[in-house]
């Protein structure tokens, strides 16, 4: 089994302004592997937010909400995509995605990404070179974001997440009857 997830990342947020915006509370609970649908946790001065989906709606649309420093990290290991996308007070300020389904070396950059990025580029280029059956131009958009941030998807580290729903008053304006 691969990861099919995206978290979320804001640098100094108030953390129930986060989840305010993103719809959901926390349930109390914890947990020390994020295998619930959502959950939190805090690295350093950001405040993470989990998602056991790839690319939920909830992040696409707190986008353009979300103040500060964002970070948007999107991962199906199924297909081997991965995607990171920084926002700065609502505005895209760089996204990086690989998608083998293109290309096995695909890599598509847009604004201006990270002065890393060349480091992590030339190494992952250069493992490709010593070995073609395995994907790593895939890490790419995910080693830019950890070290950003601290955090990646795979990682076992010590750490609690806490358990979060959505929020009652997040309900969808729809029913099936």
């Amino acid at each position: 089994m691969g990861f099919a997830i995206s978290w979320v990342a804001v640098r100094d947020s108030k953390e129930n302004t986060l989840l305010d915006v993103l719809g959901l509370e926390k349930t109390g609970e914890t947990e020390e592997i994020p295998e619930r649908e959502w959950s939190t946790t805090r690295i350093g001065d950001w405040t993470v937010v989990w998602s056991n989906r790839f690319e939920p709606k909830k992040f696409r649309d707190a986008r353009s909400k979300l103040k500060g420093e964002v970070i948007i990290c999107d991962v199906e290991e199924h297909v081997m995509y991965a995607s990171v996308a920084a926002f700065k007070d609502g505005n895209l300020s760089w996204r990086i995605v690989h998608d083998a389904q293109q290309t096995s070396d695909h890599l598509s950059l847009e604004g201006a990404p990270p002065k890393s990025l060349p480091k992590i580029q030339t190494e992952q280029f250069a493992r490709v070179s010593e070995d073609r059956e395995v994907d790593f131009i895939f890490d790419i958009p995910i080693r830019v974001a950890q070290e950003l941030v601290g955090f990646r998807h795979d990682e076992a580290v010590e750490r609690t997440f806490e358990v979060l729903r959505s929020a009652a008053g997040s309900k969808p304006k729809w029913r099936f009857w």
